[in-house]
């Protein structure tokens, strides 16, 4: 069972849990119970959440893993020490294009321990390249925010999605450098469209 399949049951688990509580109380609650347009009512309504449950279980389940199977490559790279230490040296991540002229995408994400709380942005530079070492997206120095609704309350950095086009198949490569100090991980994702038999890394 992979993580889509749980995330599609969670979410269904959940408002099925609701749809059960809400028949139990039109078949037990004295008030509900005696009211048959109150009973009624209190019935369609629950099986209204468990059809939402169906549906919105579903859709979690379709969209994650579409992103599973679509997953051409994924790791999460070692990123900068703390402040104060040497720069980080520069990560390699290598990946078979098995799709040329599909446009892929490449996302990058600064991503931190879950004690951390970042309070600053995150610096990161990387280019990607074909087999014969052209860049196919030439080294750039990107910033990475906080995330709005997790600042100050879980430790994350918004990530960021660069489409590219490969133009043939074979051996490419995404060179990370983080370039501000502890910023633990980055995770690095490639995601082919036209492939239906990818895996995500482990957690994901």
């Amino acid at each position: 069972m992979t993580n889509s399949h749980l995330l599609g049951l969670v979410t269904f688990g959940g408002l099925a849990l609701f749809a059960a509580l809400a028949w139990v109380v039109a078949d037990r609650h004295p008030e509900v119970s005696r009211d048959p347009a109150m009973r009624r009512k209190t019935r369609i309504a629950a099986v209204g959440l468990l059809v939402l449950g169906v549906l919105f279980g579903g859709l979690a389940y379709s969209i994650d893993n579409n992103m599973r199977v679509t997953t051409l490559h994924e790791e999460m790279v070692e990123g900068s020490a703390p402040q104060g230490t040497s720069p980080a040296p520069e990560r390699v991540v290598a990946f078979t294009v098995e799709h040329p002229g599909v446009a892929h995408d490449l996302f990058l994400s600064p991503t931190a321990d879950s004690s951390q709380t970042p309070d600053a942005d995150a610096e990161v530079a990387f280019s990607l390249h074909g087999p014969g070492g052209e860049a196919l997206l030439p080294e750039r120095s990107v910033r990475f925010g906080v995330r709005a609704e997790t600042r100050n309350a879980r430790a994350d950095w918004d990530g960021r999605s660069y489409p590219f086009t490969p133009t043939e198949a074979g051996p490419h490569e995404v060179r990370v450098r983080t370039l501000t100090p502890g910023v633990p991980r980055v995770q690095v994702r490639i995601a082919d469209p036209l492939k239906r038999d990818g895996e995500r890394m482990p957690g994901y």
